[in-house]
């Protein structure tokens, strides 16, 4: 490291040149529009022109010490982001390419010792004349703007006559060792050389203190086992003890150069499908992190802003950050380190445009990065690019894979996140472990993750290295009232916020869209709804991954809201959305979580598995969870006792209790079926099922679940008669079987609606518009090939479904936000609002990325009569949804509500 240096952090200023107008250091210092700069930073903050690549130069003028006479000098930038040319009293001294890492330039005699020197960088950022996806510039760019400048610490200082270099601290398994790998630079034959170790422990005190001799034979490379002495401490994210190596290169005996840093002792291991750290099985339970800091456009946060940001993750269970396509400063790693988070290292390649010159930089500044963070002891995952599509091609991931097992000492390392087969990449993986990107509505997760989890595979974890995203509303008034003005990244002119150029999330015109849309809800009411909506699905979502075993950890997208997406878990001010507590219940090390009874049934001729609703019931309909525990973390646990109770309306109506014997650290198992028979009613009930888990005095997990009872409508004869059913494709079937007085529509004949009041049809023909027209009433299901407009869409992500005060939404009870009373109705289909005709809505679908309101559910008034049109699947079927009206409770609900209101209509 350089010797009595000092930080170039102040006093910088810097002169825009998008215009191009200076060619030489000479012209811009002429220049009178400088200004002042922040240094590290990026100097996006100082113009709304985000979209230029630059040149932007910077200058500063300095001293140098008269005490550096006679001696060797450098400039140690850590990072500028991406290319730069350095001028130093008039004389070019060098040129550095590679944002990520940092990079030493000597000047020589161009630097003035003892007087004043002016120093003149010109740099440029991933743009025009870098392309974004040849350069490496990670995925900044899509979640709001890539950043440009001096964007980390700058020393100048001598240059010691040896200098350990590219030093790799490593702790082995089962050697009670620390490996230290080094390279030797500017050291001579001359002299004795030796490197004087001292290892103290967590507590402070010293574990060993050695002098090793040192070779410096051709090359200058090579390593040194200091023993850790007894009693070692492990790191891990419950326990993050960690030593400190203190390293002096001494020749004949006078210290030379001297490298400090902190690790935690800790091997990481894979057996078959299981991650391992220390020999134990570890459960990650990580967040996407995309480097996104709207207010300093760079990822360039303070210590105490890092702290603050992983102490709330901890609140909420996690345990690790994946610094997806970019690299974070070096606080965060040290942080990290210290408060017991695994570090999940992405690498920044995003949709490369891959030739060889791409894969030159890549090689290089992968080696310069990897290189620089090897030794944080957090780091525990590596992926060398995202979702990479068949640019990259096999020779050469090949290659990066073997490059990066090779510097990190054989770190469990993937090539593509997200997987080749999933994004049209190579099916031909050089990967240590299994990681899939999986967005989809919550009843479709379960034959993803039997499919992909096929016993046939080669045995690896499985890690997701992004997934289950829900995109919230955003208080946009609320934010704007907070900051002042309307941040950056939510303003519509594509210079400024680069995101608004793409059509995909428009949040940047959320108020104006809105302003447009006939919506009788407040702002307070939408983000609400969708808080408690992106916690019901996360929570069905993460408790169906935890039921298998063999799934080592998942990372959530994303940690804090940006111009690209509103699904993540801290808002704007990077403050929780959910209380972190609640989270904790469904992301935390001890899980409980519920799994049901399969069922099949006997269908033409052969069995065949049955899908139903685990989250809705008739009255008097015994139900079944079967309570099972997902235990990792620490220790394992020797004893605790599970109680669960049901309440309704906070009232205890049935309770229990088992022992749990033995939890070991990453045991899933059934502990116990909280059995219980529903009460009769008359009324739609919600019941609660509280479970939790308690241990030596100490309640170790808790969970809920509610589950709605919901009767059926009695209905006289004479109402049953006044129902006919078109049944073309036999969704009313089993339905209408069952209540023997209801008719059967027919399209033949003019007198075969007599008495009939309402009809019941999956399609529409003229003799129904008639029907209507003459003052009859219909229920009429859309799918998409019929008379009404529709989008796909899907149901769970990207949108908030909203109710509106209607009779039949006023009668089924929805609670305003999606909940799992809708499980069995959600659909990927909705009514084109714009294409509608005069209606009335019943149940909408706002979308939250685009802010388009479009329709699930209307009343139409058709001549004398009416139609109820939806596209909710009463007859759910898609993914794991009840097989069936019949099978489905909570639409025979929806339909009985409907029923009482067309009914009713003829009163």
């Amino acid at each position: 490291m350089l010797q009595q240096s000092v930080r170039l952090t102040e006093n910088w200023k810097l002169l825009f040149d998008f215009d191009h107008r200076y060619d030489s250091a000479a012209e811009a210092l002429g220049a009178g529009e400088w200004q002042e700069a922040q240094v590290p930073g990026c100097w996006d903050v100082l113009t709304d022109n985000k979209l230029s690549d630059g040149a932007v130069w910077y200058k500063l003028s300095f001293e140098a010490p008269a005490g550096w006479q006679g001696q060797r000098t450098a400039f140690d930038f850590e990072g500028v982001n991406y290319f730069c040319e350095l001028w130093l009293n008039g004389q070019r001294i060098g040129e550095h390419e590679g944002g990520w890492s940092g990079f030493r330039i000597e000047p020589g005699k161009a630097l003035n010792v003892g007087g004043t020197n002016e120093l003149v960088l010109r740099v440029y950022k991933q743009g025009d004349k870098y392309p974004l996806r040849q350069c490496l510039a990670g995925f900044l760019p899509d979640v709001g703007v890539i950043f440009g400048g001096i964007w980390k610490p700058v020393q100048l200082g001598m240059v010691p006559e040896g200098e350990l270099a590219d030093v790799f601290v490593q702790t082995p398994p089962g050697t009670e060792a620390v490996t230290v790998s080094y390279r030797l630079e500017g050291v001579s034959s001359e002299g004795a050389w030796t490197i004087h170790a001292v290892l103290h422990a967590p507590d402070g005190s010293i574990s060993t203190e050695v002098t090793l001799p040192v070779s410096v034979a051709a090359g200058n490379i090579g390593a040194v086992e200091i023993p850790a002495g007894a009693n070692i401490k492990l790191w891990s994210p419950e326990s993050p003890d960690l030593y400190k190596l203190a390293l002096t290169l001494e020749r004949n005996g006078q210290a030379v150069d001297h490298y400090e840093h902190r690790f935690g002792m800790k091997h990481w291991s894979i057996a078959g499908e299981q991650l391992l750290l220390n020999g134990q099985r570890i459960h990650l339970r990580g967040i996407l992190h995309w480097g996104w800091y709207g207010d300093l456009v760079a990822p360039i946060p303070d210590r105490e802003a890092i702290r603050t940001e992983l102490l709330r993750l901890k609140d909420g269970g996690f345990n690790m950050v994946k610094h997806c396509l970019y690299v974070p400063v070096r606080d965060y790693f040290e942080l990290a380190d210290e408060l017991g988070f695994v570090i999940w290292q992405e690498l920044p390649m995003w949709l490369p445009e891959v030739n060889e010159e791409f894969k030159a930089r890549a090689f290089s500044q992968y080696e310069a990065i990897i290189k620089e963070i090897r030794s944080y002891t957090s780091i525990g995952v590596w992926t060398l690019g995202c979702e990479l599509n068949h640019e990259a091609d096999a020779e050469f991931l090949k290659d990066l894979y073997e490059q990066a097992k090779r510097l990190t000492g054989g770190a469990i390392i993937r090539d593509n996140s997200g997987s080749g087969e999933c994004y049209g990449g190579l099916l031909k993986e050089y990967a240590d472990f299994y990681d899939y990107h999986f967005y989809t509505d919550v009843h479709f997760y379960p034959d993803l993750l039997s499919r992909f989890a096929s016993p046939w595979r080669e045995k690896k974890p499985w890690v997701f290295g992004e997934f289950c995203d829900y995109d919230e509303f955003r208080p946009l008034a609320q934010v704007i009232e907070q900051k002042g003005e309307r941040p950056w990244w939510l303003k519509s002119d594509p210079t400024v916020n680069p995101v608004a150029r793409d059509a995909r999330w428009q949040y940047h015109r959320q108020d104006e869209k809105l302003a447009l849309l006939p919506l009788p809800f407040t702002e307070e009411e939408l983000t609400a709804n969708a808080r408690e909506s992106a916690y019901v699905y996360r929570k069905s979502v993460l408790e169906q991954v935890r039921a298998y075993p063999h799934i080592n950890g998942y990372t959530l997208t994303s940690i804090q809201d940006s111009g690209l997406a509103s699904s993540a878990v801290f808002d704007d001010f990077g403050e929780w959305k959910q209380p972190p507590e609640r989270f904790r219940q469904i992301n935390g090390a001890t899980m409980i979580t519920v799994t049901w009874d399969a069922r099949r049934n006997w269908i033409n001729g052969g069995d065949r598995l049955t899908t139903w609703d685990p989250n809705n019931y008739a009255p008097g309909e015994a139900v079944r969870p079967h309570l099972a525990v997902s235990h990792y973390g620490a220790d394992s646990i020797r004893a605790a006792t599970l109680r669960w109770k049901w309440t309704i309306d906070g009232q205890a109506a049935n309770e229990g209790a088992r022992e749990v014997e033995g939890l070991q650290v990453g045991d899933f198992k059934e502990v116990a079926v909280a059995e219980w028979t529903f009460p009769e009613t008359r009324i739609p009930i919600q019941v609660l099922l509280q479970v939790e888990l308690e241990s030596e005095g100490r309640i170790v997990a808790t969970n809920s679940w509610p589950i709605w009872v919901l009767p059926k409508s009695a209905r006289s004869e004479n109402e049953f008669a006044a129902i006919a059913v078109d049944d073309a494709n036999g969704m009313f079937h089993s339905w209408a079987s069952q209540h023997p007085g209801i008719r059967a529509w027919s399209e033949s004949g003019e007198n075969n609606t007599d008495h009939v009041q309402v009809l019941l049809t999956t399609r529409w023909t003229e003799k129904m518009e008639r029907f209507v027209e003459a003052g009859g009433k219909a229920l009429y299901i859309e799918r998409g090939y019929g008379p009404l407009a529709v989008k796909r869409a899907p149901f769970w992500r990207e949108s908030l479904q909203l109710f509106h005060k209607h009779a039949i939404m006023n009668d089924f009870p929805h609670q305003d936000h999606t909940s799992m009373l809708l499980f069995g109705l959600a659909t990927d289909l909705v009514l084109d609002r714009l294409k509608l005709g005069e209606h009335k809505p019943i149940m909408d679908r706002l979308d939250a990325r685009i802010f388009e309101l479009d329709r699930y559910m209307i009343e139409e008034r058709i001549g004398e009569g009416a139609r109820i049109a939806t596209t909710l699947r009463l007859e759910g079927g898609l993914g794991s949804q009840p097989d069936g009206l019949e099978r489905n409770p909570a639409a025979v609900c929806l339909l009985d509500s409907i029923l009482n209101y067309l009914l009713s209509m003829n009163e």
